[in-house]
C-alpha cells in the first residue's frame, strides 16, 4: 500500500516539477517505489497461490505486467495530448491512489496480508 502510493505520489509531483534535478529525483523515488512494490506482488503471488494454480497465476501476471504499462502509456500520452502533460501526470497520480484505496477499502484480505501465513486471510 506505501510503496503503490510512494510510487503515484512521485509521479504525480514529477508532473509539477519545474527543474531537471528535482524530476529527475522523482523520477528515481517512483522506480524505487515501483521495485519495492514489484517485491511485494511476486511474494504474495508465489507464498499465497495454490501450488497447482500457481503456474496459471503466473501467466496472467507475465500479461498485465507486459501489457499493463503499455495501455497506461496509451491513456497517458492520449491524456497529455488532449489536456497538458502535467495534467495527464497528476490525474494519473490521482487515479492510482483512488483506486488503490477503493481495491483496500473492497478487499480486507490484502490489507491484512501476512506472508508468514502463506495464504490470504
Amino acid at each position: 500500500m506505501l510503496a503503490i502510493t510512494a510510487y503515484a505520489t512521485a509521479v504525480g509531483l514529477f508532473g509539477l516539477s519545474r527543474t531537471i534535478w528535482l524530476g529527475v529525483a522523482l523520477l528515481a523515488m517512483s522506480g524505487a517505489a515501483d521495485m519495492v512494490s514489484s517485491a511485494y506482488r511476486n511474494t504474495v503471488l508465489q507464498s499465497a497461490a495454490p501450488d497447482a494454480m500457481r503456474g496459471r497465476l503466473q501467466g496472467v501476471f507475465i500479461v498485465v505486467v507486459a501489457g499493463g504499462p503499455r495501455l497506461g502509456d496509451f491513456v497517458a500520452g492520449t491524456t497529455a495530448s488532449l489536456t497538458t502533460p502535467t495534467i495527464a501526470l497528476l490525474g494519473g497520480a490521482a487515479v492510482c491512489i483512488t483506486g488503490l484505496l477503493i481495491l483496500l477499502a473492497r478487499n480486507r484480505p490484502f490489507r491484512v496480508y501476512d506472508s508468514r501465513t502463506r495464504a490470504l486471510s
